[in-house]
């Protein structure tokens, strides 16, 4: 991950008071000396499905009134000397035009505040962060109202045993962006990667679910195999190992366990085509973390991996 200096934040013109996206953006410039924009996307479809508080108007809003919403956002960035910059676009379609200008843009992230869908959202249409993790060519940072603390935890989120290239290669990559980002903003780099166990798997097929000693000593040797891994996939970065998380069971209960036991701030993700998150994304696995984690998720792309 490059060395931010260019951050491009996409504002929602329909939400009340400070933005989470808007806040964060500010605080990592002031880390980085960065310059900040701040984008509104004037669509039909804008407000992600969330378009109550724009019935009620008369009117929905100009372009002035979005310019001055901008204007107002950006007053704490003036304030500390961050540059800002303001723009107002239109499209017709959200994400394509989000899209279409973040890839004529320099930004090096672009960041965004995620909200509550419902699952029949979740399940049968794509909504914008669905989109913008899918497309978007730098990383993407989808926040959520918690604050960071003053020394983040960053959690990347990786599965070493992977038998495919391109997938032990956004491992890699994924594992770089977090420690780059993570040194960056001064924060702490964890490593978390969860399994099911071969062994409980085996177990449920054979029908004999007792705990055996031959079934803990199966576990216990698959899980000091997966934590090797683990350790040499992060060796080049100086994790220590109180740091690496190797967890048995469900990934979406595994990881909110571990976010909130370690007061996570950030969790670094993968976006793969044909990956995990790709495939279950819509109604499923990733859509369920990305609800149900009270952190916020950065998103990088394999396209990029090195």
């Amino acid at each position: 991950m490059n060395r931010i200096n260019r951050i491009l934040v996409v504002v929602d013109p329909s939400a009340q008071g400070r933005q989470s996206a808007v806040d964060k953006a500010i605080q990592l410039a002031g880390c980085l000396k960065a310059s900040v924009e701040l984008l509104i996307c004037d669509t039909a479809s804008s407000n992600d499905g969330r378009v109550a508080s724009l019935q009620a108007r008369q009117a929905p809003p100009s372009t002035v009134e979005l310019l001055e919403l901008l204007d107002r956002l950006a007053s704490p960035a003036h304030a500390a000397g961050i540059s800002v910059k303001t723009s107002v676009i239109a499209g017709r379609s959200l994400h394509d035009t989000l899209l279409d200008y973040i890839r004529g843009s320099n930004a090096d992230i672009v960041i965004k505040d995620t909200h509550h869908h419902s699952l029949a959202r979740r399940t049968f249409f794509r909504n914008t962060d669905w989109h913008l993790s899918r497309g978007c060519p730098i990383p993407l940072l989808l926040t959520k109202s918690r604050a960071w603390r003053n020394t983040p935890i960053v959690m990347a989120a990786v599965d070493p045993t992977h038998v495919n290239e391109n997938a032990v290669r956004l491992d890699r990559h994924i594992l770089y962006c977090a420690a780059s980002f993570a040194a960056q903003l001064g924060a702490d780099l964890h490593v978390i990667h969860t399994f099911v166990p071969a062994a409980f798997a085996n177990a449920v097929v054979s029908g004999k679910l007792s705990m055996s000693s031959e079934y803990s000593e199966a576990l216990q040797v698959e899980n000091t195999y997966r934590f090797g891994e683990i350790e040499r996939l992060v060796g080049p970065y100086g994790v220590s190992r109180e740091h690496l998380h190797v967890e048995m069971g469900p990934p979406e209960d595994c990881l909110l366990d571990t976010v909130n036991d370690h007061q996570t701030d950030i969790m670094v993700m993968g976006a793969s085509s044909h990956g995990r998150w790709h495939r279950t994304l819509v109604g499923s696995t990733a859509a369920t973390i990305l609800e149900s984690l009270p952190c916020d998720f950065l998103i990088v792309q394999p396209h990029d991996a090195t």
